[in-house]
């Protein structure tokens, strides 16, 4: 008989018409085992949800469906290794972490540095489990002064790290963060680390404006209550910002991006919309006369080692609201939904 494990789930499907989400649950199931020779088994410390999790219950992913497992972002130890798993010098009991998503590398995309868009890119995800299977090019050792609560961060990191990394933010520009969730809080201290001049934020919640001040924000904007196009330019002596990230995936912050740019700003789009949603550009105003450029953002496979880097130099336990056994799963992403949160973990298994 297989050894059992527990792995929260998918365990309803999302009805379309009553526009009834889907629901979570732990369940038992087997535990996953080696089968390619660059496999790696890794016993889950850490759990973080993503904000793209509550998506999947909405039924933006129509061929997401029950009992699909849940969670991308973890840290964990080596229980065991492939016969082949030897490119990164793994240990059984190494402290790791990951990339759910797994490029071919081979691919037209793949060889021209472009594997998000990898034609046979895979996902292995399930890693609100005990354990988790992933090839040994999607693991990383965590460096020692790195605690396994944070290095749960560091898919989510990643992205806030690729983000400015497009962006091609230079030292003393001033910048702007729409959205204060866990990547956007992220977003604030890698900004500032890489030599913003200023971070504003614009978030609704006051206990997540309070929170990005914390991670390093020097203004916040209550884009409900304040005239978001009016501050701005107070803060930057009306210029703008030369760097917006839009990380709420929010029609309205969307939009509020695009208000706050400065000529020839580099507005970055890297928050998962509505598949329907649009947004109206005024191609006169914001292209020809002001030179604005958008730049949109799907996963962050090239930069994963780098940003570990950073992460180890950084404290971003502020950015963790609430840790839960995996017992209360659906009460998690019921607070997850909320949005009254920054980032939410589960604590999977002790050392």
């Amino acid at each position: 008989m297989a050894d059992m494990m527990r792995a929260v789930r998918m365990v309803t499907d999302f009805d379309i018409e009553k526009g009834i989400p889907a629901q979570v649950g732990l369940v038992t199931v087997p535990k996953p085992e080696i089968v390619q020779d660059d496999d790696v088994l890794i016993r889950v410390a850490y759990s973080s949800i993503c904000g793209s999790d509550p998506h999947i219950l909405r039924g933006i992913f129509p061929d997401a469906r029950a009992p699909r497992p849940m969670g991308h972002e973890m840290s964990g130890w080596v229980e065991a290794l492939g016969s082949k798993a030897t490119e990164k010098g793994l240990k059984i009991g190494d402290r790791v972490t990951g990339d759910f998503v797994m490029p071919c590398h081979a691919c037209d995309y793949c060889q021209s540095g472009m594997p998000q868009f990898c034609v046979d890119l895979k996902k292995r995800g399930s890693a609100q489990a005990d354990y988790v299977v992933w090839s040994e090019s999607q693991v990383y050792r965590i460096p020692d002064n790195l605690s396994m609560q944070q290095a749960a961060l560091t898919e989510p990191f990643n992205i806030a790290f690729h983000a400015v990394e497009v962006s091609e933010m230079r030292p003393g520009t001033d910048v702007a963060v729409c959205g204060a969730g866990g990547i956007g809080l992220m977003l604030i201290a890698v900004a500032k680390s890489c030599g913003a001049s200023s971070v504003t934020v614009l978030e609704p919640v006051e206990a997540k404006r309070e929170l990005a001040k914390k991670m390093g924000a020097d203004f916040a904007i209550d884009p409900i209550t304040e005239d978001v196009s009016s501050r701005a330019r107070e803060i930057t002596n009306g210029l703008g910002y030369a760097c917006v990230f839009e990380a709420s995936g929010n029609g309205a912050s969307a939009a509020n991006a695009l208000k706050i740019a400065a000529k020839q700003a580099h507005v970055v789009y890297m928050a998962m919309y509505q598949s329907k949603f649009e947004l109206p550009v005024n191609l006169f105003h914001y292209f020809y006369q002001n030179e604005i450029r958008l730049q949109g953002m799907f996963l962050a496979q090239g930069s994963m080692k780098r940003a570990i880097g950073l992460l180890s130099r950084l404290d971003l336990s502020a950015v963790i609201s609430k840790v839960y056994p995996l017992e209360d799963c659906v009460q998690a992403y019921q607070d997850q939904v909320s949005g009254n949160y920054a980032k939410l973990m589960f604590e999977v298994n002790k050392a």
